[in-house]
């Protein structure tokens, strides 16, 4: 650890001890003369809450956050809270911040109905997401392996703003808040009745419907006072088949509805059944390196949006049981069914039996001729085997209830100290069920050998190998026990099956995850002493907090070392995992002159299974005038592994290896295409916590009442990183130090990979802790209030994002990735709004800018577009342009138009991205306008 660090540590360190004394310091100091509030005064405190513990403290210039208020969530056209993260540059880039855009049935899609916020594309982990200043729960099923907050489960209509600090800020709310902290503010303290209803929809000849319904209302009973809101949402589904962009992959999939066979012994290359014979349409009949194949569009079967249903609302109640002291509650819930759709499943390598009944005869005399047979019976005994895809989509159905329940006093000492000390309980269930497409591998194996009886039980045909699929022939029939064989069809398309035989071969594979938060708090702020003449402000505190996670998937979806894939292309993250963790923290408040101020914070958190660290934090402020105002900021950040991530299992996961990243993958060509891999993430019980250093500074220039302007640099350095990087862990396999075996020969839950003829076709990545990740931007915001006129009232804002470097490195011995300007990672994410209101009217013009970054497709890709494999290809640039009408009819009461991407452009063609376009960056819906009546009674 660095010296300065240790200096710092200890003198924070020692303000800490002092903390438990800090009330009866402060009973003896003098009380200091109390500024009047202004309304600009207090819109900065609001802004800052996120900023400083202590309370009252305007921090004016000396801290760089972002606030989304009430009015510009109305504006705004949102209907889930992750809309709103698509105004705000510093939550964009990386593929972190992800919404339901990103969702579907498999392991590597994003958690059906659920949607997360990242800072700085350093992850959803490395931001720490708080609900009126306090934790929340995790999600009970995680994203991969990796734990995050579901902004999905807060109703919008219970928010009154979001704040957000772009910064470390773990000496004031913990050491994982490592690019920053996201703090939702609930409503509270609301007079009257308020409605809203809204309806939205694409301009599109597809159906995206969404519907919003929500009502507000609070009321003050003498010292008591409630407001509730209840929130309804729905929304319908959105497939990539329904936008020209997406339509059609362009690489389609070479496993088809239509098999390719082999007997891997007489044949040379593939056949299928071709067009000539009534099977796969000309149009999709291909020939290439491993003989004949039926393409298929995949495409066309998978939602780029899920279909989504919600209920949920909040309660909170106040009650001043004196002048000082006030006793609050809040309740806060939601339930929610969505329904995501991925592609149908492959099958590789699927032993067929040579006597299955359903062989065409066309088929036959192909598969004759290849090998060179005298007749087709010569392969009786010995199994032909299909590559191919099942024909239907791979659907689940997600339930989540999450809730919230916190109860606290707060007040205010006799010196003039305020306390806060509050007690929170909150969780989140989640039950996933699979709804079509999921098959049992070995039921599908057994009806396709003849295993299979009528009545659901199995004989010994054959003998059945589910490591490496293979059979060996044995020559029991259902026929010789008094049965009948239920045979699998999978020829003609695979659409006539026998009858009853999709009960036996299907699963719901249901999934259960059960997530708690169990924290006790306490915090005191207040006036500490004078220095000479000026008040030195602190605040102290300590928490403690218990975490559970329990992700338990059914039997049929668990991996095992005889059946390492016992769903076909589907399978579920386990996880279990509890842990308690506490922590103590101060902040110190100290004005060292008129023009400068400084803070100290530092915190230290302690956590059972990963140990200890004390994390400080310097901010500074220096006012050269009334004009100018320069701030600096220093953290470090510590991280334990998430509990996702702690108490992983085994997932089954999918990779295709980059031949250019590792060409000793590809046995030595970095211009092959790399395998398709069915492979696992596997978990580690060693794992240590990652650390931050966090560094910036800025300036704010006000030249007058009307403008405002901020530039601010930041640079985080995120080390000993949790996680899995695929292509390092093969060069390192590969390298010795993971197993290499031969194909079929590695355990399941065994971290390592397998090589078949010097290409590897399958790898075990175990989570583990890498090496860094280094980002560094600028962000620039201008803000200009136009003096109003008989035009009305003007406001032009611009907020933008310039990342410099995003250097990653996945081990020691790896090379440094260079991310800024590459696949995800545009450099400059800008967003500017004219607001205009005259009397009872009000609009805005916004503008969404993305700048171009580097495409990542792979050798196949680019020769399916007819491009060199050399070729480097660029994600164009793209400006999106959003309008808002709005009309007051009462106070607090209007009707609002909002037509979010107005032009209805086109998102940018993504080569990288199976969707074609890049579902992080860009939106794919195309022009959304949305119709929103809200009445105050």
């Amino acid at each position: 650890m660095k010296s300065y660090k240790n200096d710092l540590s200890q003198v924070l360190g020692a303000v800490l001890a002092l903390g438990l004394a800090t009330p009866v310091l402060a009973q003896q100091a003098p009380a200091a003369a109390t500024p009047p509030v202004t309304d600009e005064a207090s819109t900065i405190e609001a802004i800052t809450v996120t900023g400083t513990r202590i309370q009252g403290l305007d921090l004016k210039g000396a801290v760089q956050a972002y606030q989304i208020d009430r009015a510009v969530i109305d504006e705004s056209g949102a209907t889930s809270v992750i809309d709103l993260f698509s105004q705000l540059p510093a939550a964009a880039g990386g593929g972190g911040t992800f919404s339901t855009a990103s969702s579907g049935a498999l392991s590597s899609d994003t958690p059906v109905g659920a949607s997360g916020v990242s800072l700085r594309g350093l992850g959803t982990s490395a931001t720490l997401t708080l609900i009126n200043g306090r934790r929340a729960s995790v999600s009970a099923f995680a994203r991969g392996q990796e734990s995050f907050i579901d902004a999905s489960a807060i109703p919008l209509a219970a928010l009154e703003r979001v704040e957000v600090l772009p910064n470390g800020a773990s000496a004031l709310y913990g050491a994982d808040a490592v690019a920053g902290v996201v703090n939702y503010v609930l409503r509270k303290d609301f007079e009257g009745a308020e409605f809203t209803a809204s309806y939205g929809d694409s301009t599109a000849a597809s159906d995206e419907g969404r519907f919003n319904a929500n009502l507000v209302v609070g009321k003050a009973f003498g010292d008591h006072h409630v407001t509730a809101v209840v929130d309804y949402f729905k929304r319908n589904a959105f497939y990539l088949r329904d936008r020209e962009a997406s339509r059609d992959s362009v690489r389609p999939s070479q496993q088809g509805f239509y098999p390719s066979f082999n007997d891997l012994f007489f044949m040379t290359n593939d056949q299928t059944e071709g067009p000539g014979n009534g099977g796969c349409a000309a149009s999709d009949f291909k020939v290439g390196n491993l003989g004949e194949y039926c393409q298929v569009n995949s495409n066309r079967y998978v939602s780029s949006q899920d279909q989504q249903e919600s209920l949920g609302g909040l309660i909170t109640h106040d009650f001043a049981i004196s002048d000082n002291v006030s006793w609050y509650n809040e309740l806060l819930f939601q339930h929610t069914e969505a329904r995501g759709t991925s592609s149908p499943a492959n099958f590789s390598r699927a032993p067929i039996d040579p006597a299955n009944p359903n062989w065409p005869a066309a088929l036959q005399a192909d598969i004759v001729a290849e090998g060179r047979v005298r007749r087709f019976s010569s392969y009786n005994g010995f199994p032909i085997f299909a590559w191919g895809k099942l024909i239907e989509s791979r659907a689940v159905e997600v339930e989540s209830d999450s809730f919230r329940y916190v109860t606290g006093l707060k007040g205010k000492f006799t010196n003039g100290w305020t306390y806060d000390a509050g007690l929170l309980f909150g969780g989140n269930d989640r039950t996933q069920s699979g709804l079509s497409g999921l098959i049992k591998s070995k039921a599908f194996y057994d009806a396709n050998l003849g295993n299979l009886c009528s009545d659901g039980s199995t004989v010994r045909r054959w003998n059945v190998n589910l490591v490496r699929p293979s059979a060996t022939y044995v020559g029991n029939t259902c026929e010789a026990a008094g049965k009948t064989t239920l045979w699998y069809n999978p020829f003609g398309g695979q659409t006539t099956q026998a009858a009853g035989l999709d009960k036996l071969l299907e699963t719901t594979a249901e999934r259960e995850g059960r997530s708690r938060t169990y924290s006790l708090d306490a915090s005191t702020s207040g006036d500490l002493f004078t220095l000479r003449g000026r008040t030195v402000k602190a605040a102290f505190g300590a928490e403690y907090r218990r975490e559970t996670l329990r992700d338990t998937p059914s039997g049929d979806a668990v991996a095992t070392s005889t059946n390492p894939e016992p769903i076909l292309g589907f399978s579920s993250t386990s996880a279990r995992a509890e842990r308690d963790q506490w922590a103590v923290y101060g902040e110190l408040y100290l004005p060292l002159a008129d023009q400068f101020d400084v803070q100290l914070a530092g915190r230290y958190d302690h956590y059972d299974a990963f140990g200890g660290d004390f994390n400080p934090k310097v901010s500074a402020r220096f006012k050269a005038n009334d004009l100018l105002t320069f701030r600096a900021n220093w953290s470090t950040s510590f991280r334990a592994p998430s509990l996702a991530q702690s108490g992983a299992g085994v997932l089954l996961s999918s990779y295709r290896v980059d031949c250019r990243a590792t060409p000793a993958a590809c046995n030595g060509n970095a211009a092959a295409s790399g395998q398709s891999l069915l492979s696992e993430d596997v978990g580690n019980t060693d794992l240590k916590a990652e650390n931050a250093d966090t560094w910036g500074g800025g300036l704010l220039f006000q030249p007058n009442s009307d403008i405002e302007i901020k530039l601010d640099y930041w640079n985080i350095e995120h080390k000993n990183l949790v996680g899995i990087a695929e292509d390092d862990f093969i060069r390192r396999a590969l390298g010795g130090a993971f197993p290499v075996t031969g194909a079929g020969l590695l355990p399941t839950g065994k971290p390592g990979v397998e090589v078949t003829n010097g290409f590897v076709t399958d790898a075990h990545f175990q989570i583990s802790n890498l090496g860094y990740q280094k980002t560094s931007g600028l962000d620039f915001s201008y803000t200009q209030y136009l003096p109003e006129s008989e035009a009305g009232k003007f406001t032009l804002t611009f907020d933008a994002t310039y990342l410099i470097d995003f250097d990653r490195k996945a081990s020691s011995d790896a090379v440094v990735e260079k991310l800024a300007g590459d696949y995800l990672y545009p450099r400059f994410l800008a967003n500017a709004r004219l607001r205009w209101k005259l009397n009872d009217w009000r609009a805005s013009l916004g503008a969404r800018y993305v700048s171009d970054y580097k495409d990542d497709p792979d050798a196949r890709t680019l020769a399916a577009v007819g491009l060199p494999a050399t070729a480097q290809v660029k994600v164009d640039s793209s400006v999106t342009v959003d309008a808002s009408l709005s009309y007051d009819f009462g106070p607090h009461s209007f009707v609002q138009l909002n037509i979010r991407n107005l032009l209805d452009e086109t998102p940018p063609r993504v080569l990288g991205s199976s969707a074609n376009v890049d579902l992080y960056n860009h939106d794919l819906i195309g022009r959304f306008a949305t119709l929103r009546l809200t009445h105050r009674f």
